[in-house]
């Protein structure tokens, strides 16, 4: 092969000579350039894009902003300073204008007084842009933090809240604390001392349980009135009254008030209303009744109210022991198992009901009137078996022989969760009525459980921490701080109070929680008319005793528009027909409607006018209840038979009712 090249080919294929290189000199003419605009503090972008870095100072009041960044433009033909302003100010000026209208219409909104705070903020980014728009946020949290600080100053020195509970303080009052465990008989002697009074006040954590107490003291030949959320029967020339506690009296003046369930102080639901109870009854004698489980709350109570607390330790009248776990097919008359959900009652009935037991059930969703009803027919042996969630820890007198856990643990609204030792110490305890069975056994339906109801039984261990006291804004602060904030919104004020209210700096007192409260309200708000009606109407319909979930809000949030608008509600929802697949289902919304309705005509008499037709609706829905519950397994069931022994081959046929609804 031939290598040889001529002289001319080489210098076609040298390179060529640096002088005749276009790219060079575009290279040097570059480098020549970036070192004009380095002192201006210029970045070139490729060939005729430049990056000019900018800076602008502003004033507002006695704070001065800094904003620093980059702006992309066309190379400026002379890298010049003066050049640089001219080519950013067709597009900075008109982002600035708008920056500086944005922050003066946000004093003016956010802030009831001028800004006297001196201090410099500095907001710097890659795009100047961008940092003017992190100021513009970052200057609009400035004033929101400052207008809310002075409204937490504003609110500390007007509101009072941080003195809530030594303003109920009343002069020559006693507290005395009745503790013992369930079955220990402190309920009874607080009774005996009420009924001894010239004048008294009995509040409980149920309207069955006021109703109890109301009917044994008018037995005992002293005339006793009945207070709940929903009804009243006032005697006349009577001077006590038994009440659920949320419906205690503040301004009649009594000898002796008991308050029962003292260590639901301690639940952040409803122990607000045994805080005001508590710290605001005026009465000269308070007995409490609890569990050593609400004792330190109840010193720590007393202690801020000023108040010396004495204890009466009361001990159980029969034993109680943990015995080994019992299936369902074990179950004998007087038994009690407990569940912590209205799906698993009714399952559980059904199941016992095949094994030939009658069963009465008893929860949370089912009226007053219903609850009752079943635990006579328990207490009278009509029912043998008793299927109930922990409601029946709340003070029941229920003759039950042995109570058996069919879970030990229940959702809390958030996440399921383990019971707390006082929980099952509180549900247990209802087994083995005095007087009745000459001792108590607790077990479960899983073996695994056992252990720990044996644990929670044999030992209390105070809390490692002391939990806070509950408290709840009342109207006077919610018309307070309504003048504070500016704003009348309950769900706003409501807001205010869970999230900004006692935060840190007193720990041992906190606001209950206003969740479902604010949910309501919101709902409620819709309506412009709504927002016409006083602020503590509003406030009233807030608190009305209604579930977040299903209908009710909605059928409430009707009526309160109707109360705006028209001045009248008749409570048609309740009056005309309605269908569901579930027919005990059905029944239940129905009666918490009617429950409602009842509630806000207690509150708005000249508004909810068909009170009468409603409480005729509640008693036909209550016997339809008891009705669809005796269906569900009230009644005993012959045993169903067993699937049969032979199957043709091959995997089972599908069989789609046997999915969950």
């Amino acid at each position: 092969m031939n290598l040889d090249v001529s002289p001319s080919d080489v210098s076609d294929i040298t390179e060529p000579h640096p002088a005749n290189d276009p790219a060079s000199d575009e290279r040097k003419e570059r480098a020549r350039i970036k070192k004009l605009v380095a002192p201006l503090g210029w970045k070139l972008i490729g060939r005729e894009t430049a990056e000019i870095r900018i800076v602008r100072e502003f004033r507002f009041g006695n704070r001065t902003i800094v904003v620093r960044g980059r702006v992309t433009v066309d190379m400026p033909s002379e890298p010049t300073r003066e050049a640089g302003e001219a080519a950013v100010a067709p597009l900075v000026d008109p982002t600035v204008g708008r920056f500086v209208h944005a922050i003066e219409r946000a004093a003016a909104k956010i802030l009831t007084a001028p800004d006297d705070v001196e201090k410099k903020h500095v907001f710097e980014s890659a795009s100047f842009f961008t940092a003017i728009e992190d100021a513009r946020r970052g200057i609009v949290r400035i004033y929101q933090d400052l207008e809310n600080k002075r409204i937490d100053e504003r609110v500390e020195a007007d509101l009072g809240l941080r003195f809530y509970i030594e303003g109920f303080t009343h002069a020559s009052r006693t507290f005395e604390y009745f503790v013992g465990p369930t079955n220990s008989g402190k309920t009874h002697a607080a009774i005996e001392l009420l009924r001894e009074a010239e004048s008294g006040a009995y509040l409980a954590p149920l309207r069955l349980l006021a109703l109890e107490v109301h009917e044994r003291l008018n037995e005992l030949g002293v005339p006793t009135s009945l207070v709940t959320g929903e009804e009243r029967v006032l005697l006349p020339d009577s001077q006590h009254v038994s009440s659920t506690v949320e419906m205690v009296d503040l301004k009649r003046e009594i000898d002796v008030a008991v308050v029962d369930e003292a260590q639901m102080l301690q639940d952040e639901q409803r122990g607000w209303a045994w805080t005001l109870a508590i710290a605001a009854v005026p009465a000269k004698h308070v007995v409490l009744c609890g569990s050593d489980d609400g004792l330190h709350a109840a010193r720590r109570l007393a202690t801020r109210l000023g108040v010396t607390l004495t204890e009466r330790r009361f001990e159980r009248k029969n034993p109680l022991h943990v015995v080994d776990a019992l299936p369902l097919t074990e179950l004998r008359a007087g038994d009690a198992v407990v569940a912590f959900s209205r799906n698993a009652v009714v399952e559980l009935q059904g199941q016992i009901s095949r094994n030939g037991r009658s069963t009465a059930a008893i929860y949370g969703s089912l009226s007053p009137a219903v609850r009752r009803r079943e635990a006579e027919r328990f207490r009278s042996g009509e029912a043998a078996i008793l299927v109930a969630t922990d409601a029946i820890g709340l003070g029941l007198n229920l003759p039950i022989r042995r109570l058996i856990f069919a879970a030990v643990e229940k959702y809390d609204g958030t996440a399921m969760r383990a019971l707390t030792p006082p929980e099952i110490r509180q549900i247990a305890g209802r087994a083995g009525r005095y007087g009745i069975h000459e001792e108590g056994q607790v077990t479960a339906i899983d073996p695994r459980a056992v252990p720990l109801i044996r644990e929670s039984l044999a030992r209390f261990d105070p809390p490692p921490t002391e939990p806070p006291l509950w408290i709840s804004p009342t109207d006077e602060h919610l018309r307070r701080l309504a003048a504070i904030i500016g704003t009348t919104r309950v769900s706003r004020l409501m807001q205010f109070f869970q999230t900004r209210v006692l935060r840190d700096e007193d720990a041992s007192v906190r606001i209950a929680d206003l969740t479902d409260t604010i949910e309501v309200a919101i709902a409620l708000e819709q309506s412009d008319r709504f927002l016409e009606l006083p602020l503590a109407v509003r406030n009233t319909y807030a608190r009305a005793p209604v579930t977040t979930r299903g209908n009710s809000l909605g059928v409430l949030a009707r009526w309160g528009d109707r109360h705006a608008s028209e001045g009248r509600v008749e409570g048609t929802e309740l009056l005309t027909g309605l269908v569901a697949r579930d027919r005990l289902l059905l029944f239940e919304d129905r009666s918490r409607l009617a429950t409602l309705y009842l509630w806000l005509a207690q509150r708005f008499p000249d508004v909810y006018v068909n009170s009468a037709a409603i409480v005729r609706v509640r008693e036909r829905t209550d016997d339809d209840i008891h009705d669809a519950l005796l269906e569900h397994g009230s009644k005993a069931r012959p045993e169903r038979r067993g699937p049969t022994p032979f199957r043709r081959k091959g995997p089972p046929k599908f069989d789609k009712r046997r999915l969950k609804k």
